[in-house]
């Protein structure tokens, strides 16, 4: 018996598949799961109503290893990504956990599920089409919304403010120049992240610009940040800074920052945008191309009047 595959059925489907207690089958009558135990159980459990079961889709404790183990591929921040590999490489509790270190990461907690549910939905849509196949119908094609890693509903961003937000770019600029130093080691390292944190004594606060990207808990996650240039080039800024808190790298924060940081430069009338005396990460230059600047020298500069 042919049914049409809606949002409810799907969930009820995922639902099921992942309790290993019990096995299920779809009743395409009533449009529900039930328990194949309960219709054992059942007088009522005629041939007729048999041809309108259909088994789920198969699923095991392995299948959710294997979710488990491609997210994990997929996280970019390094110690979220350190602890659940060694999570996956223990074995032992590895489920149990596998939540327990996405607990303290409650944005990663949260990309993971929409990862999963994704997954898994996938399945259960290949499933359909393999009854549609069945039923002489043409398989399903539908455009399912496409897990996104970045969930923008867990951020907040706004303009900077010096008394808020100074204190912690100065915190989050001092534990990015001792990255700086275990990165590189030596004198050399120490004068890079001298000059590095240099550039947050602002002598006129008036003049430095940005966008702050917090969590919905109000913590810092991001800052991207604009020097004023003197009146004879009112028009044009340079950029100062741009990073993210390490518990928060690979979710397209900085891609956003630059997006909403170039918007708010128009709104303000800004005509130009350089990076002059920074030094641009390898990972940094597609992304600078993807927004349009365009390299001259050691120089990065964005006309937004073109835009």
């Amino acid at each position: 018996m042919a049914f049409e595959l809606t949002k409810s059925i799907i969930d009820d489907v995922i639902f099921s598949m992942e309790d290993q207690n019990d096995e299920f089958v779809f009743d395409a009558k009533n449009l529900c799961v039930v328990s194949l135990g309960t219709l054992e159980e059942s007088e009522e459990c005629e041939t007729e109503e048999n041809e309108n079961l259909y088994s789920l889709p198969a699923w095991t404790s392995d299948d959710g290893f294997e979710i488990m183990r491609k997210f994990a591929e997929s996280v970019r921040v390094p110690k979220v990504y350190e602890e659940l590999q060694q999570v996956l490489a223990n074995g032992r509790g590895v489920f149990r956990n596998f939540k327990n270190v996405l607990k303290q990461y409650p944005h990663i907690e949260k990309r993971f599920h929409a990862f999963k549910y994704s997954e898994m939905r996938a399945v259960v849509v290949e499933w359909y089409n393999s009854l549609r196949e069945s039923w002489g119908l043409e398989k399903l094609n539908q455009d399912f919304e496409e897990y996104n890693e970045l969930t923008q509903e867990d951020f907040e961003f706004h303009p900077y403010n010096h008394q808020k937000d100074n204190d912690c770019i100065v915190n989050e600029a001092k534990i990015i120049a001792e990255e700086f130093k275990s990165e590189f080691g030596g004198n050399k390292a120490k004068a890079i992240a001298h000059f590095w944190l240099r550039k947050f004594n602002y002598e006129n606060p008036s003049d430095i610009d940005g966008i702050i990207c917090r969590t919905l808990s109000d913590e810092f996650a991001g800052c991207i940040l604009f020097s004023k240039c003197e009146s004879f080039a009112e028009k044009v800024v340079a950029l100062t800074a741009v990073f993210v808190n390490q518990n928060y790298r690979g979710l397209g924060i900085t891609r956003e920052l630059f997006s909403r940081g170039i918007s708010y430069l128009m709104r303000c009338g800004i005509q130009s945008l350089i990076i002059v005396d920074s030094v641009i990460p390898d990972y940094l230059e597609p992304l600078l191309a993807r927004c349009g600047f365009e390299k001259k020298g050691s120089a990065y500069m964005l006309e937004l009047t073109d835009k």
